[in-house]
């Protein structure tokens, strides 16, 4: 059996090129995590007749992040993937296509960055505020292009706030980027507290990321630190697996190896059989009880600051 955790990320008709599909395989097979951009896809791909492509999806009734698992008893990971990308064009190096704003608004703002950087000796920090008076120079674009690697950001106690090129001009902030400046739509995503600790997922430089802060703080930091580490993608599932007891069910199965449960894992999942149960049917039933749920993820306002983002 195998299984692909896929998310659909719809932002409006007024920001679609903002819109993405991502596919996380539930055993861990980094090949197929990847980003795409949907098009003019606006709901998951369902099952055809004659397949044996069996699936969970999110029912879609307006912008958010939708949640979907395919699994196929017979089918690999890449026809999976392929079947639910079907229409949608497979993304790399994401920064270079903008996800807060349009691109035409990126291009302008880095002109105007780069004719201050002319104009100023190679050694001097731009401060941001030079360029607080253009109106396509919002401090969510200038984040987006540092992450493009035009520029590093560097705060006023010399913290690198964007991946660091050591042969790239800086810009200077005073302290720290407000979260609601460069998460996607100022949104975090499936928002949890545990132990005076709170964590949420957010649409951060085109990739979904976890953030952490300590309750009484006010910073968040970004747990992966590097957004294009196609190996480092487990932590997003067992994040959501916490919310989800059904997909950690699954994944546990998908990663244990053969065809059968032991008694032993069927009763930490709280179930009562005696006897070796086919994984085939355990898992049409989990996705059966994952399709009885609200599998769009709640959302929550982003207030607070965002730490810096250290590879």
């Amino acid at each position: 059996m195998n299984c692909i955790l896929a998310f659909l990320l719809l932002t409006g008709d007024q920001t679609k090129e903002n819109n993405r599909l991502a596919t996380m395989p539930l055993s861990g097979h980094q090949d197929y995590y990847r980003m795409y951009a949907p098009n003019e896809m606006r709901h998951f791909r369902g099952v055809e007749a004659g397949s044996d492509v069996i699936l969970a999806k999110s029912q879609i009734r307006g912008p958010g992040t939708h949640m979907a698992v395919y699994c196929s008893p017979s089918k690999s990971l890449r026809y999976i993937a392929e079947y639910i990308s079907k229409g949608a064009d497979h993304l790399d190096e994401l920064s270079a296509y903008g996800f807060h704003q349009d691109l035409s608004q990126e291009t302008k703002c880095l002109e105007h960055i780069e004719a201050e950087f002319r104009n100023s000796p190679v050694t001097t920090d731009i401060p941001i505020r030079k360029f607080s008076e253009k109106i396509e120079c919002s401090k969510s674009t200038i984040y987006s292009l540092a992450f493009q690697n035009h520029f590093c950001i560097q705060n006023n106690v010399d913290e690198i706030l964007t991946p660091f090129n050591p042969h790239r001009r800086r810009i200077a902030i005073e302290f720290f980027f407000r979260m609601p400046h460069v998460v996607l739509n100022g949104k975090l995503i499936l928002q949890t507290e545990a132990n005076g600790l709170q964590t949420a997922m957010a649409w951060y430089q085109g990739y979904l990321n976890i953030f952490q802060k300590k309750k009484s703080l006010h910073t968040w930091y970004p747990v992966k630190r590097s957004l294009q580490d196609t190996e480092d993608f487990d932590y997003i599932i067992d994040y959501i697996a916490e919310s989800f007891i059904e997909l950690r069910s699954i994944k546990s199965l998908l990663t244990q190896g053969g065809n059968t449960i032991s008694p032993t894992l069927i009763d930490a999942l709280r179930l009562r059989e005696d006897h070796h149960v086919n994984k085939e049917l355990y898992i049409k039933q989990q996705l059966g009880i994952l399709r009885q749920k609200n599998l769009r993820l709640p959302e929550s306002i982003a207030e607070g600051l965002i730490g810096p983002f250290v590879k």
